[in-house]
């Protein structure tokens, strides 16, 4: 649908079209509405606090909810320097703010990969070789006993590791031991939803950027947020259906 459509949408469930005397929504409200339900909808699909209890890529159908906004970019990390980060420890080169994700803004993170160097000791390969390999998932509680941890992950034996990752503010720190390092980060994420604004013109409308087969969810979704707001006694029932959606 055309945010023009959403808005018809979007009237004619509400039961507040101009033909009916009820007090009709503004264009610059029901955009409001409808980006809130635009977040919403994503928020939910993407965690899993739904009907169905399905997070992200746990259904086909919520890799489809999302999938149009599901973006990858490759980032160089440079090694941290002595006293601000932690010994063997990469960050990326302009930190873990949108400034990287220019054109597509990062809003929620699906995993990361790295591509680490080191030298071989494989007698097929041998020298200075490269690889993609996953991150071992840390936390600032738990990252030190994975770091003392003789058989963690991060540590390279036989050709394999998998870096230690923390989050914190704007960065997304990656630590190695001395044998290997850190060149860049493979970074897949679901960006911010487009905020959608209807216009007099084409020219001056924006569309909703998530699939054609989500914008009658996120009309009831929209929906229901407006009544919740002017407090309709339709509240109840329009909830109960929204919660059996799929």
């Amino acid at each position: 649908m055309t945010i023009s459509e959403m808005h018809t949408a979007f009237k004619l469930e509400l039961d507040k079209t101009n033909s009916l005397q009820y007090p009709s929504f503004l264009p610059e409200e029901i955009d409001f509405w409808l980006n809130k339900a635009i977040r919403k909808f994503v928020r939910t699909r993407y965690s899993g606090i739904n009907a169905k209890r399905e997070g992200f890529e746990q259904s086909q159908k919520r890799i489809d909810d999302l999938r149009t906004l599901v973006r990858e970019v490759t980032v160089p990390c440079l090694a941290g320097t002595v006293g601000v980060n932690k010994p063997n420890s990469y960050v990326l080169t302009s930190g873990f703010s949108n400034t990287v994700f220019s054109i597509d803004p990062y809003w929620l993170s699906l995993g990361e990969e790295v591509k680490i160097s080191y030298t071989s000791t494989s007698t097929s390969t041998g020298g200075v070789t490269t690889k993609r390999v996953g991150v071992t998932d840390v936390t600032t509680d738990n990252y030190r006993s994975k770091l003392d941890d003789p058989l963690s992950d991060h540590i390279l034996h036989y050709d394999e590791a998998k870096p230690l990752r923390l989050f914190y503010n704007n960065t997304i720190e990656f630590i190695t031991t001395d044998d290997y390092s850190v060149i860049e980060a493979y970074i897949r994420y679901i960006k911010e939803p487009v905020t959608v604004v209807y216009g007099a013109t084409v020219l001056l409308s924006t569309d909703c950027d998530l699939a054609d087969s989500t914008h009658d969810e996120i009309i009831s979704i929209a929906v229901q947020l407006a009544l919740e707001d002017i407090e309709q006694p339709r509240l109840q029932s329009y909830t109960q259906g929204i919660n059996t959606m799929e």
